[in-house]
């Protein structure tokens, strides 16, 4: 079993377990929030500096 569909697995298993303990809402705001921050994390202002070529005077 490959690692992505154990990634899946693991996503249906917690999404079953919030929507059997009526915690779902709480669980789908929390992959947004994580979500939003990956986005956040992953903009180029993050980024380290890029490397320019020298300018030939």
């Amino acid at each position: 079993m490959s690692i992505p569909n154990k990634l899946i697995q693991a996503a249906v298993a917690a999404a079953l377990f919030a929507a059997a303990t009526g915690q779902l809402p709480k669980f789908i705001q929390q992959v947004r929030v994580a979500q939003y921050q990956l986005l956040k994390d992953s903009q180029a202002s993050k980024w380290g500096k890029p490397m320019l070529l020298p300018v030939k005077k």
